[in-house]
């Protein structure tokens, strides 16, 4: 009598639907809503179930505090689990705080032991990680998510989208870590970095993306673009010292959770020494994306040179040459001109609808040097007396064809020209398409 059949003597194709199937019925995904069955269980069906499938799905991400780092340790010593393994998430929390100082920033004694507890928890973390060998990653690369919050920064409030909001200590409570006592090895394991929660500041993120030797991936916060000398000192610190991520080719950054106090509007220094070292070190990345933590009219200032766009003055030193993306094939930007702090780059809509108009029409002349995109979003808003208005410019390479896609506003004259002529000089036709649904939509 033959023998029951294994898991293993059926086609891959088979197992693979078994599997498929088993995995919609469980919590693996995190899709289904209402209590689920965890993939866990299915695991002592078989050893062939437990290392082909259930595995590479419960070790896919892994969520690691400073105290279960030696569970963490024992549970992914076999090779066979950290190949698996494509995210860490290590996550510190600080120390709680009662409900009456939700909205009060941190003391100097309670940052300083913010920072004793985020510096020590990077040490032991890194450390263990020099136990980890390159070879023993996934070859879809390792990603670290660096999480630090507080238990108590979860406010009791409801945001619109139905989730919790986060306290006002939380939004403008910034983390730093202790550089002078730090001492973090060298790691060649991690390919992404992202940081998230509380707002580390920048320096304490090259001090980290310092140790990552292999790192393709950087998704950081950067300070928001105000006057102040410590924003300031540490956006130039920042942009400077990303010469040394040189293998970084995906760069994103993000402003920090919106700020409940004013903040002044930045004075127009395009040609600063943040600027340059921005613009020289995207000249590396094959995707790059910001948000209000870079002012996109003040980056492409390069492009917007011209008669009637911008004064004579804002002429660039001779030593600062338009860039050339010889790499970059994804670029995406958003940008707020938002009539109300801490977004006062502009006074008036005219000044912000010269704004947008300006960064639409030099990002199509920049495209002209890069001569490798294939995607580029181009989101601008504007919010005045309560309305919000919002300018979108896609464009799209595929298959020897470029479109540029408009919605909130029809192109004019200009950018038209600025975009075709960026095409026409890399031999492509290009098609402008623009959304017609908009009855007073604005000519730019």
């Amino acid at each position: 009598m033959a023998g029951k059949p294994s898991l293993n003597s059926l086609p891959y194709e088979v197992r693979q639907t078994i599997y498929s199937l088993v995995a919609r019925q469980t919590n693996s995904y995190g899709w289904r809503k209402g209590p689920a069955p965890s993939i866990a269980h299915y695991a002592t069906v078989s050893r062939e179930w437990q290392e082909e499938f259930v595995e590479p799905i419960t070790f896919k991400v892994i969520h690691v505090t400073p105290k279960r780092l030696k569970s963490f340790c024992q549970i992914v010593t076999s090779p066979r689990r950290r190949a698996v393994v494509q995210t860490i998430c290590f996550h510190v929390s600080l120390d709680k705080y009662e409900p009456h100082l939700d909205d009060e920033q941190e003391t100097s004694a309670e940052r300083h032991r913010s920072t004793e507890i985020l510096t020590a928890a990077l040490g032991t973390f890194f450390r263990v990680m020099t136990k980890w060998e390159k070879s023993d990653t996934s070859p879809l690369g390792l990603d670290l998510h660096l999480l630090v919050d507080s238990p108590s920064d979860t406010s009791t409030l409801v945001g619109r989208n139905g989730g919790p909001l986060v306290t006002g200590r939380a939004l403008t409570s910034y983390l730093k870590l202790d550089l002078e006592a730090v001492s973090l090895p060298h790691i060649d394991i991690f390919s992404g970095f992202r940081c998230t929660g509380r707002h580390l500041q920048p320096t304490s993120v090259l001090a980290i993306v310092s140790k990552l030797q292999t790192l393709e991936y950087l998704d950081v916060e950067l300070n928001h673009d105000s006057i102040r000398h410590r924003d300031v000192k540490q956006r130039n610190s920042f942009a400077l010292g990303l010469q040394y991520a040189e293998t970084v080719r995906v760069l994103s950054l993000r402003r920090p959770s919106p700020m409940l106090t004013p903040v002044p509007a930045p004075l127009k220094q395009p040609w600063s020494s943040f600027h340059a070292h921005m613009r020289a070190f995207s000249q590396q990345c094959e995707s790059f994306e910001f948000d209000d933590c870079v002012d996109a009219v003040q980056f492409f200032t390069p492009f917007i040179l011209g008669p009637g766009m911008m004064p004579a003055e804002a002429a660039p030193p001779k030593s600062q040459e338009a860039p050339f993306w010889a790499r970059l094939k994804r670029l995406n930007i958003r940008n707020s001109y938002m009539m109300k702090a801490p977004y006062l780059r502009v006074a008036s809509r005219v000044e912000a609808l010269a704004s947008v108009h300006n960064v639409l029409v030099a990002v199509g002349r920049a495209a002209r040097r890069m001569p490798g995109l294939l995607f580029a979003r181009v989101c601008q808003y504007v919010l005045t007396d309560g309305q919000l208005e919002w300018f979108v410019l896609t464009y799209e390479f595929h298959s020897g064809k470029a479109v540029v896609r408009t919605k909130g506003f029809v192109p004019g004259r200009l950018m038209v020209t600025a975009w075709r002529d960026s095409a026409a000089d890399k031999g492509i036709k290009l098609l402008i398409h623009h959304d017609k649904n908009g009855t007073n939509a604005p000519e730019l």
